[in-house]
This record gives C-alpha cells, sequence and structure tokens, in this order.
C-alpha cells in the first residue's frame, strides 16, 4: 500500500485510509482525506515540505510527515 507522501508530480490516486494517532487522523479527515476521495499530488514547495495537493476542489498543503498518514492506492 503506497502513502501519499510517495505520489509524484500530477499523480492522481483514491484514498484508501488513514494511519496514526487519532487527533492526527481526525485532522485529516477534516482536511477531506476521506476514503474514496480523489487525490492529485501538485507540487513540492521550493524546500520539500510541505507538499501541495488537489482535494475535492481545494488545494491543501501537507507536511510530509503528515503525507505518510494518507494511505492511497493508484
Amino acid at each position: 500500500m503506497a502513502t501519499l507522501d510517495q505520489l509524484n508530480a500530477h499523480d492522481e490516486a483514491v484514498v484508501t485510509g488513514l494511519e496514526g494517532t487519532p487527533a492526527q487522523r481526525r485532522r485529516l479527515l477534516e482536511a477531506g482525506f476521506v476514503t474514496g476521495s480523489r487525490v492529485r499530488f501538485l507540487m513540492a514547495t521550493p524546500f520539500g515540505d510541505p507538499l501541495v495537493y488537489s482535494l475535492r476542489g481545494a488545494s491543501i498543503a501537507l507536511r510530509k510527515s503528515e503525507a505518510r498518514h494518507v494511505l492511497v492506492q493508484s
């Protein structure tokens, strides 16, 4: 199973689950990372962290450490 931080530029995937502490999972759910959602990796910031994703019509920036908790399938 891949994680969100492993996507390459312009890759799309479907969220299949979340890992991490209850607080981390809750934050990701509130941001829209729910099972079945399509997500697209847009870009990395100049220093490589955070990473920017397109999800449900919004651009969302996540740190790599946060993106590792989102399980995806291409």
